[in-house]
């Protein structure tokens, strides 16, 4: 006789600050267990044109048709981001500056199944079994040097081009995202950030922190974490765990840390 198990069901947290250097927030996230939907964007491109950027990232995520099929899904959205670099790429060439754009992070979820895809250096991370990795492969300068053996990994953080992309939503006319499908297992945990969470913090210390605290409660600690550190960039935050226990079904709703 077989036995089916329950299905997964997961929560979810996010938390964003501007940080001690810069004036305004360019960050924005999204945060939509309903949808089985999140989203992490850091803007480029001057005050009033890197919010509206990560913003309209957002929101084009956040307002992709819903479809049954993880593979269709991917699909829709890779369609909208690209919809929007072309409405950023025009909002620039309208406005007479180089550039008007955003990294992206996406996380979609669909049964026992995930979807994440990614332009820049903002990153998605995984918990499993008390270790940290990186799931995304940052669109940088830096990383280009690290991949190439001409920059060891520890010192990208620190490097003078730490901050220029190669990749992002707005940055050219045709947009490249990269996506791969995951198993979901019972105890997942995965984090979305900006690169103002890694600029101040190591991974070695994101795990560590990542152990001590509960999914609802971790982006406000790291985001904070982060601020006491300097925060030389606007820091954003969220994370979504997936268990397999019946008592996550009534935390679906997210838990909002603005």
């Amino acid at each position: 006789m077989s036995h089916l198990l329950p299905p997964l069901r997961w929560s979810s947290a996010g938390a964003t600050d501007k940080g001690k250097v810069r004036k305004i927030n360019e960050d924005a996230y999204l945060d939509r267990p309903d949808m089985g939907l999140w989203a992490v964007a850091d803007g480029m491109g001057g005050h009033a044109a890197g919010d509206l950027a990560s913003r309209s990232v957002v929101q084009a995520l956040e307002e992709a048709p819903r479809h049954r099929f993880l593979g269709r899904s991917v699909a829709t959205l890779r369609h909208s981001l690209s919809d929007v670099n072309w409405r950023l790429c025009d909002e620039a060439r309208r406005r007479g500056v180089s550039i008007i754009g955003s990294t992206v992070a996406v996380l979609l979820a669909m049964g026992a199944h995930c979807a994440l895809l990614w332009a820049g250096d903002s990153r998605v991370y995984r918990l499993r079994g008390g270790a940290l990795e990186r799931l995304s492969h940052d669109h940088s300068q830096v990383q280009d040097l690290v991949d190439q053996g001409f920059l060891a990994p520890e010192s990208a953080e620190t490097h003078p081009a730490a901050n220029i992309v190669t990749r992002a939503v707005g940055a050219d006319e045709v947009l490249q995202v990269d996506a791969q499908i995951l198993e979901i297992k019972d105890g997942d945990r995965f984090l979305l950030c900006t690169d103002g969470l890694n600029k101040e913090l190591s991974e070695g210390e994101i795990a560590q922190l990542s152990g001590r605290f509960e999914a609802d409660a971790l982006p406000q600690a790291l985001v904070d974490e982060a601020c006491q550190r300097g925060a030389r960039d606007n820091v954003t935050a969220v994370v979504v765990q997936f268990l397999r226990s019946e008592a996550t079904a009534g935390q679906r709703e997210s838990v909002r840390q603005n």
